[in-house]
């Protein structure tokens, strides 16, 4: 490798740790940013290479992500609001917006509880628990996160912001590629189960689509 390679891999790597606006900041925080981050140099140099390659990795997320967690948004749209729509027409009429229509998901499950199965609605819950985590969740890499049976590593983590906890707190999920697929499959599934029902409540029970 070259002075101008190493010049061009220093710059790199100063634009990744360091913030834009470093320079402009006092030289007591430029300092302070300075130590910390040579800190934390330290301590992954001295787990060896591929401990740094790990760190740098995490930042970089899957090309095939946005395309996996647009599918399971797309889904837990239309999911959502096959849910309203039989929240809805299971209100006693169309004249006055019943508070679930579009409410949170977690009311409108519970509105749900009373109008549907038991063991669909708990699937919604679940589904839309996950989805809590593709839509709010920052996105890295997961191969930091093992398996705690077969141990192999996961392809992404999200952790999103806990919600209501007296101390600041994040959630941690670890997914694979396979996972995000069934997710989204599974909120299409739930869509059409849903339609099922309100179907129902329009032509009567015996309707089966």
């Amino acid at each position: 490798m070259s002075m101008d390679d190493d010049r061009e891999l220093i710059d790199e790597i100063r634009k990744w740790v360091l913030p834009p606006d470093m320079e402009m900041r006092p030289k007591s925080e430029q300092i302070a940013i300075g130590t910390a981050l040579l800190h934390r140099l330290r301590e992954m140099l001295a787990n060896g290479p591929e401990s740094l390659n790990r760190h740098v990795s995490r930042r970089q997320v899957s090309p095939e992500l946005p395309t996996l967690n647009g599918e399971v948004v797309i889904a837990a749209a239309w999911s959502e609001d096959a849910g309203g729509t039989l929240s809805q027409a299971t209100s006693g009429g169309w004249d006055t917006r019943t508070k679930r229509y579009d409410d949170t998901s977690t009311r409108l499950v519970k509105a749900l509880r009373a109008v549907a199965p038991k063991q669909l609605v708990d699937r919604l819950e679940t589904a839309l628990e996950l989805r809590h985590f593709v839509v709010h969740g920052i996105w890295v890499d997961g191969s930091f996160v093992k398996h705690p049976v077969t141990r192999k590593a996961y392809d992404f983590v999200s952790m999103k912001r806990s919600y209501r906890t007296d101390a600041p707190e994040k959630d941690i999920k670890a997914f694979m590629p396979n996972s995000l697929k069934w997710l989204a499959a599974e909120f299409w599934e739930l869509e059409d189960e849903i339609e099922k029902l309100h179907s129902q409540v329009i032509f009567g029970k015996d309707y089966t689509g």
